[in-house]
């Protein structure tokens, strides 16, 4: 039976590895994104109300976790490992992300929006489980 890292070319798999890197980029900017809690209508996210910031950690963190799991695929990790690593990486870089974000002025670490940041990923590696075992044979 072949490899699941054999149904990719050498290609496929560095764009498998570099998608996931390039969303913690993006992720990492966003957080670097200073706030001013005396003008936030001043600040670049201060149009965004905070309620809309705190649940767009689902769909993020969920994407960057959907990412890694075909990321690791693309490498050759099978079954439960592929699944708990992508989740451990995605939960790992969430939990880092909060707390480097205390270190931006005006932004702030918090424990709901690591929950938010788990359940994203919780939900879009479920879809990936079922996905797997429904469609990818």
């Amino acid at each position: 039976m072949p490899q699941v890292r054999d149904r990719f070319s050498p290609a496929q798999r560095r764009i498998a590895v570099v998608l996931p890197l390039l969303l913690m980029v993006a992720i990492f900017g966003l957080s670097s994104i200073s706030f001013d809690l005396a003008a936030p209508e001043k600040s670049a996210l201060g149009w965004m109300p905070p309620t809309l910031q705190n649940f767009l950690h689902i769909p993020l963190y969920g994407f960057l976790a959907f990412l890694w799991f075909g990321a690791l695929a693309a490498l050759g990790v099978a079954g439960r490992t592929r699944l708990v690593a992508a989740g451990l990486i995605a939960f790992s870089y969430g939990v880092l992300d909060e707390l480097y974000q205390t270190t931006v002025p005006g932004r702030f670490g918090s424990l709901s929006d690591v929950a938010f940041n788990s359940l994203g990923i919780v939900l879009a590696l479920w879809f990936c489980s079922w996905f797997q075992r429904r469609f990818w044979r």
